[in-house]
C-alpha cells in the first residue's frame, strides 16, 4: 500500500530546539475497571502508596501460579476512554485536537531514541478532533500469547511489586492494627490484572490540545481535589544495577520511558523496585520525574527531553494535516518503520469505526 506521506525521523538535530509549551495536565474525571474487567464510573480501584518491606526481602515471583490475567487477545480499542468522555459530555467539554490513551503519546515521545521498535496506530477524524488507537499488529498479538517464561516472570514481578506497595485505604484513616493487617494481607494477595484505576485529563503540547487517558498506579495520602496528578505515583521494576553496562541501559531505556509516561500525565515521582535474578526485592528507590532529564544530561548516547517533545509535536502536526477526511468510518494508519526510520500515513478508506456510536451521539446532545 502506497503511503499518503512520509516523515523522516533523522536527523535528530531538527528537534534540538527549545521545549514546546506543555500545560500541566488537568484531570477531567477518573474511572475504574473492577476485578471482572467491568468499567465503573468511580474510584473504587484507586490505591494508596505504602512502602514495601525490604527486610526480609520479598519475592516478586511468589504467587505467580495463582495470578488472574486479563484476556490479552481482546481488543478493547479506546472504548473505556470514550465511555468516560460520553459520561463527561453531559457537562459539555471543550473539544480537543486529539483523543488517545497516554501510551500512544509516550510511543511518539520515545521513538527518536527507541528507533528499533516498530509501531502502528489507527486514526480517524470526527469534527475537529482526531482519535488515535493502537493498531494491534498480528506479531504483537502473537507475542502476547507466547511470552518466554523469563518475560512472563518479569511482567508478573511488576504487578506483584505494585501489590506490595499499595493498600486500599489511606494509611492515616486506619488504626495501627488495621494498617498492620493490610500490610500483611497484601503479601499473599492474588494478582489480578483486570483491575485498574484510570485518570482522564486534558493537556496541551505545543499548539495541540490533548485529552488523554492513563492508568494510574497509586496516590500518596488522599487524592487531591485540585490537580490530583500532583499526588499520583508511578511504580516500576528493574533488575538490580550491578555493572556500568546495567546502569547505562537503565538510564538509556528504562528511565526514558519512565520519564515520558510520568511527564505526560503530570505525575511527579516514580518508585522503582530493584530485583535480583531470583526475583527478590533488594532495593526501592524514588526518582522525581523532573530530575530524570538531568540524570542523563551530557552523558554519551543518552536521550534528550526537548528532542522527544519536539518530535511528538511535529508528528501530531503531520497527523493533523494528513488525517483530513471526516467521519468515524474513514480511517488512516500511522506507522513507524524501523528499517527505513520513517513514519508513514496510509489512507485505509472505510473501515469498521473504533469511535463508538454512543460517544458520537453524546457529541450531538
Amino acid at each position: 500500500m502506497k503511503p499518503l506521506a512520509r516523515f523522516a525521523l533523522h536527523p535528530l538535530s531538527k528537534y534540538r530546539l527549545a521545549c514546546p509549551q506543555f500545560k500541566e495536565p488537568r484531570e477531567l474525571l477518573s474511572f475504574s475497571y473492577d476485578d471482572q474487567r467491568q468499567m465503573q464510573m468511580d474510584n473504587r480501584q484507586l490505591r494508596y502508596y505504602q512502602p514495601p518491606q525490604l527486610d526480609p526481602p520479598l519475592s516478586l515471583y511468589a504467587g505467580i501460579e495463582q495470578q488472574i490475567l486479563r484476556d490479552s487477545s481482546k481488543n478493547e480499542h479506546i472504548d473505556g476512554l470514550l465511555a468516560a468522555l460520553t459520561h463527561l459530555n453531559q457537562d459539555r467539554q471543550e473539544p480537543a485536537d486529539f483523543v488517545m490513551y497516554r501510551g500512544m503519546l509516550t510511543r511518539l515521545f520515545v521513538t527518536p531514541f527507541s528507533t528499533r521498535d516498530r509501531w502502528s496506530m489507527n486514526a480517524t477524524r470526527v469534527g475537529q478532533t482526531i482519535y488515535v488507537e493502537e493498531d494491534l499488529l498480528p506479531e504483537k498479538l502473537a507475542e502476547r500469547q507466547s511470552l518466554s517464561e523469563q518475560h512472563q516472570r518479569a511482567t508478573y514481578g511488576g504487578y506483584k511489586f505494585e501489590s506490595l506497595c499499595m493498600i486500599d485505604a489511606p494509611a492515616h484513616t486506619l488504626t495501627a492494627e488495621q494498617l498492620a493487617a493490610k500490610l500483611q494481607a497484601r503479601e499473599s494477595a492474588i494478582v489480578n490484572t483486570n483491575s485498574e484505576y484510570c485518570s482522564v485529563f486534558r493537556t496541551q503540547l505545543g499548539p495541540h490540545a490533548l485529552i488523554l487517558g492513563a492508568e494510574v498506579d497509586c496516590v500518596d495520602g488522599e487524592k487531591l481535589d485540585e490537580f490530583p496528578a500532583r499526588g499520583y505515583r508511578e511504580l516500576k521494576t528493574s533488575r538490580v544495577l550491578d555493572s556500568d553496562r546495567a546502569q547505562h541501559s537503565f538510564e538509556r531505556y528504562k528511565l526514558l520511558k519512565c520519564w515520558a509516561q510520568s511527564f505526560i500525565a503530570g505525575i511527579p515521582r516514580v518508585t522503582i523496585g530493584f530485583r535480583d535474578d531470583e526475583g527478590y526485592l533488594r532495593e526501592v528507590r524514588d526518582i522525581r520525574t523532573q530530575d530524570m532529564p538531568r540524570i542523563v544530561r551530557n552523558k554519551p548516547r543518552m536521550w534528550e527531553a526537548n528532542v522527544c517533545m519536539n518530535f511528538a509535536t511535529q508528528i501530531l502536526q503531520f497527523l493533523r494535516y494528513w488525517v483530513s477526511e471526516q467521519g468515524p468510518e474513514v480511517q488512516y494508519r500511522l506507522e513507524y518503520d524501523p528499517d527505513a526510520t520513517e513514519i508513514r500515513v496510509h489512507a485505509l478508506g472505510k473501515q469498521a469505526p473504533f469511535v463508538t456510536a454512543e460517544y458520537i451521539h453524546s457529541l450531538s446532545k
